[in-house]
């Protein structure tokens, strides 16, 4: 063999021994490639967007007045929507759980007298009902105090 056909031949033994090599590398490696791959989230086609500082806080829960169930006073509306003054109509009946009462008073949280009138009745308010505004019902014969009526709403200062 010549000297040139010789050295071909080497040098393609050489090529095909480091072509088997990178094969063998190859085939370590390209399940490794594709182990790796199937962890990563797979592509989207949406940009996702800059993240941004929020423009306004949420706000905040407003507190609400406190209200007690009532059986012989109630107040339409019983709950007001904000700290506006408003008008609010009063309803009792104190004849079905106190038949012997046949008067009562309907004093403000503040003591002032609002109404003296038959155990049965409503009675319209003025524009100056907030929420927790408080109306207490009395005997009309002895002042005893029979219910309170606190109207609800958001606490106002």
């Amino acid at each position: 063999m010549p000297a040139e056909v010789s050295g071909y031949h080497s040098k393609a033994i050489f090529s095909l021994s480091c072509i088997k090599a990178h094969m063998n590398r190859s085939l370590i490696l390209l399940p490794l490639a594709f182990a790796l791959a199937a962890c990563s989230p797979p592509p989207s086609d949406q940009v996702p967007a800059p993240a941004t500082a929020p423009t306004s806080a949420a706000p905040a829960a407003t507190a609400q007045v406190e209200v007690a169930p009532t059986t012989m006073i109630h107040a339409d509306p019983a709950r007001l929507p904000d700290c506006s003054p408003a008008v609010v109509t009063l309803k009792w009946d104190v004849y079905k759980d106190k038949p012997e009462i046949k008067t009562v008073k309907i004093y403000t949280g503040k003591g002032t007298l609002f109404v003296h009138t038959g155990a049965v009745g409503k009675q319209e308010t003025g524009p100056w009902v907030k929420p927790g505004s408080v109306f207490v019902l009395k005997s009309g014969s002895d002042d005893t105090e029979l219910e309170r009526l606190t109207i609800g709403g958001p606490v106002c200062d």
